[in-house]
């Protein structure tokens, strides 16, 4: 009880300097499964959600470094006919803020659940969802129309990270529109001041390369072998900023999982695994010196290991002067391959 407290204490500026109201929004989605081999069992579904969010609207550094972000709660479900693994409940923790006058993106994290969350699919290695909770990545655009609605569009993934076996994952590509109930917030963001502000930091407005190195740890999925392996990876990255708290680009990565070496010694007696070769869109989220970095993108060359040529990564990061650190997850197809740590640098592209 002592901890809920200090919690409390710590988000009470937050909460003071807010304007908080409620959105309910009504959706249409598309369940995929990760594997390609089992788009059999991809469905469509409705659902409707309700989110209760606290927007800051204090000083000229909440206008300027925060951007006017919403800190918020959104319980969601799901109702997917005929699916095998059952109808969707959702809860995240989500963070928002404007792109433009009337475009938002919203990052959201929390747990899942499904109402049929260990159904068989005939194959004991194909169970969709083989535990009751699970991870909830939701990301997405938001485009007001006017100050009661808005149109969302939504990448959601929903999986345990193979942290129970099996476990293939689901996606959903997601779109709905929202009625916000409350006081008119967006009247007062007085968006033309903080844009003034914006316009007072030029080195916002560039484009520039990132170089990173992130050695990392994996551990096997393949139940015959344990213990850890290390991966390295090298990223170039070349983004552009639209404002002071976005920025959009591409990422190519050079890496190699030692994890594969176990596996292909087995299959195949010796092997050298290749250097993997991928390359991501991505984009990169900032308050203040912190930063989140989220991308997906195809595998180009990769060992036969990889049966979904396809990966995604999400990380946090702190920023100091041109440099860097964070931590991040990479996964294939939304299955976990292992934690990176990372340093890198920003180097000014020039225009």
């Amino acid at each position: 009880m002592k901890r809920l407290y200090i919690v409390l204490l710590f988000l009470m500026p937050l909460l003071l300097a807010a304007q908080s109201h409620w959105q309910l929004g009504l959706s249409g989605s598309y369940a995929m499964p990760n594997n390609f081999n089992m788009m059999e069992y991809a469905r469509a579904s409705v659902g409707f959600d309700a989110t209760w969010y606290s927007r800051q609207t204090g000083s000229d550094y909440w206008r300027l470094r925060k951007h006017y972000p919403a800190f918020g709660v959104r319980g969601s479900f799901a109702f997917i006919p005929n699916a095998i693994y059952g109808h969707r409940f959702g809860v995240v923790g989500l963070v928002q803020a404007p792109l433009g006058r009337w475009v938002d993106y919203h990052l959201g994290l929390g747990f899942s659940s499904y109402t049929r969350p260990q159904c068989l699919t005939g194959d004991e290695e194909n169970i969709f969802i083989s535990s009751i909770l699970n991870c909830f990545i939701d990301v997405g655009f938001d485009l007001r129309l006017g100050e009661r609605y808005a149109l969302i569009a939504s990448l959601l993934h929903s999986s345990n990270g193979m942290l129970r076996f099996p476990n293939k994952g689901l996606n959903f590509l997601q779109f709905g529109v929202a009625v916000k109930l409350g006081n008119d917030y967006e009247q007062q963001m007085d968006w033309l001041h903080s844009r003034d502000l914006i316009d007072t930091q030029p080195a916002f407005d560039r484009t520039e390369w990132n170089i990173a190195f992130s050695p990392g740890t994996v551990m096997s999925r393949d139940t015959d072998f344990s213990g850890y392996y290390f991966c390295y990876d090298l990223a170039v990255t070349l983004q552009h900023y639209v404002s002071p708290t976005f920025a959009f680009g591409g990422t190519v990565d050079l890496w190699y999982n030692f994890c594969d070496t176990r596996h292909l010694e087995r299959e195949e007696g010796v092997y050298n695994v290749p250097l993997y070769v991928s390359a991501m869109a991505m984009m990169e989220f900032f308050w203040g010196p912190l930063s989140v970095k989220a991308g997906a993108g195809p595998v180009i060359v990769a060992s036969p290991q990889v049966t979904t040529p396809f990966y995604e990564r999400a990380g946090a990061y702190y920023n100091f002067g041109h440099n860097f650190i964070g931590v991040a997850v990479n996964a294939h197809g939304g299955r976990v391959e292992f934690i990176e740590w990372t340093f890198g640098r920003r180097f000014p592209a020039g225009g």
